[in-house]
């Protein structure tokens, strides 16, 4: 049907009067159709009955905002039979019955609530010459109805987090089309295996080394192909070398305390130290609630013996069954205080005490000489060191910081990076840990063929490597590999991987920080299918 001349006016209606104001357009139009359908029978009639006006919004014009009013028919229908006696015409392509917009408008404004949201999208629109409230724009997202989508032969899965550690959720996407079909509001097998059963057609599956997605994956699709996220694998891995690595620190610690006196001459004199200051209360606290954490390691340990299961051990001690897993792996309890960071007073620290020692005691004259030497710190650094120097002397003479024990994170750095990526002061810090912990060595060496194996995709020598790390510190890595065996074989054989998934997160948290964290799972959930 052709537009009106004004080319202002929705399809159909013809342009009756027009009032331009300074910020406003008032349009009085009506209907070019002699006939309409009876919304009841859809036999159509001409017999008008009487007449009204309908207050439209439209898109604006020229930055001023368009009302339409537009003279509908009430017709009588032409049907005897039918039971609706007289109609109001409908404008199918001008708006829907009973809006107050015109359904290009309705559009625009959807778009911008899809886009920004509620309160964001107000203000927008408001700029824009098409005024509506944020709740409106909400409304209009949450009706907005998304195109059926095709079901996807690859999926992806992951979880999101509505809050981190405490509640997350679960991200469904198209490997092959790079889209989100849907989301579910937890990540349990059992939403995940109802999904697939609804969603007939899937042929692969990738996913994290959750169990959950595999238990779900496992009853929903049984005859879809499962693949480990390799990246997953690789992160699995490194968590468990660092692990291995937590438990030989106190020998690597003990090792890099020793190194420097084993180069000394016989002659220097090694000074006695001072007895240890008595601990203070938040120390001593520290110390006590260290203890209680052992001797409930003790009782972990001593359940473990006579046979208990996880969830035993859990409901006679009171701890959760993740934290007597964790402490069992990982041999100890944890600490939970992090090793002393490196300080960018580290390459001036021997020329420090040095002077400290000769009786420069003034923070200042200090920092100059050090600037000199190219240290780029601000003198505050130097002034907290000489505080904290002067603290230890004044309580007990413990003298000079003992030497930086590398952490987990970086011990493992060291035995994963080949020497020539080293540096001189590294590859001597690695040599040492490697022959103060041998066990730590062999499961870094057995780490590298395996990142060096899934980046190959060589499945041929993975049943070898979960032979020979059955006896290492990487067995319990190996275990998880093993019960997961087909999953991870497939991942090293087939190119999917979930991360597209991980990009559509990204846009998922974009989504849920511009509304705050404060919208519902639906709202969520429709602005991120229809954004995709």
């Amino acid at each position: 049907m052709p537009t009106s001349a004004l080319s202002i006016l929705p399809a159909g209606l013809t342009v009756d009067r027009l009032l331009p104001g300074p910020d406003r357009i008032l349009l009085v139009a009506r209907s070019r159709r002699k006939r309409a359908p009876c919304p009841s029978c859809a036999r159509p009639s001409g017999r008008r009955h009487s007449t009204y006006v309908r207050r439209l919004a439209d898109l604006p014009w020229q930055g001023r905002v368009v009302e339409l009013r537009v003279r509908v028919r009430r017709l009588r229908c032409a049907n005897p039979a039918c039971a609706r006696a007289i109609f109001a015409e409908r404008l199918p392509e001008v708006a829907a019955p009973k809006a107050r917009r015109t359904v290009r408008l309705r559009a625009a404004q959807t778009s911008v609530g899809l886009a920004v949201g509620g309160e964001p999208g107000s203000r927008l629109a408001a700029r824009l010459a098409m005024p509506v409230s944020g709740d409106t724009l909400l409304r209009l997202v949450r009706a907005a109805g998304a195109a059926p989508a095709t079901p996807p032969r690859v999926l992806g899965v992951d979880d999101w987090a509505w809050r981190r550690g405490q509640r997350y959720g679960t991200i469904l996407c198209d490997l092959e089309r790079n889209r989100v079909v849907d989301l579910l509001p937890d990540r349990s097998a059992a939403a995940l295996a109802g999904w697939l059963e609804r969603h007939p057609g899937v042929e692969v599956i990738a996913r994290d080394r959750a169990g959950a997605y595999a238990d779900g994956a496992r009853q929903g699709a049984p005859e879809a192909t499962q693949v480990a996220d390799r990246w997953h694998l690789l992160r699995n891995l490194g968590e468990a070398l660092r692990q291995v690595a937590d438990r030989h620190r106190a020998r690597i610690q003990a090792a890099i305390e020793a190194a420097p006196a084993a180069g000394r001459a016989e002659t220097i004199t090694v000074p006695t130290p001072a007895p240890a200051p008595p601990p203070t209360k938040l120390e001593q606290g520290r110390r006590d609630r260290l203890a209680a954490r052992g001797a409930r390691f003790d009782q972990v340990v001593a359940l473990r013996g006579r046979g208990l299961t996880l969830d035993g051990i859990a409901a006679a001690t009171g701890l959760s069954r993740p934290t007597v897993k964790r402490w069992l792996r990982r041999g100890g309890v944890p600490t939970w205080r992090k090793p002393r960071r490196a300080s960018i007073l580290d390459a001036h620290r021997d020329r420090l005490e040095r002077r400290w020692r000769d009786g420069c005691r003034n923070a200042s004259a200090l920092w100059r000489e050090l600037r000199a030497r190219g240290f780029a710190g601000r003198p505050g650094v130097v002034s907290q060191w000489a505080a904290r120097v002067r603290r230890q002397e004044g309580a007990g003479g413990r003298g000079p910081s003992p030497p930086l024990v590398p952490s987990g994170r970086r011990i493992t750095h060291l035995l994963t990076t080949e020497p020539e990526g080293l540096g001189p002061d590294d590859r001597w810090l690695a040599g040492l840990t490697r022959a103060a912990a041998p066990e730590l060595a062999e499961a870094a060496d057995l780490a590298v063929a395996f990142a060096r194996m899934v980046r190959d995709k060589d499945r041929d020598r993975l049943e070898g490597w979960l032979t020979t790390a059955a006896t290492s510190g990487l067995a319990p890595f190996a275990r998880g590999v093993r019960q997961d065996l087909p999953a991870v074989r497939a991942a090293l054989e087939l190119p999917w991987s979930t991360s597209p998934v991980e990009g559509q997160i990204n846009r998922l948290k974009t989504i849920k920080r511009q509304m705050y964290g404060r919208a519902g799972f639906e709202l969520l959930r429709q602005r991120v299918l229809l954004a995709a």
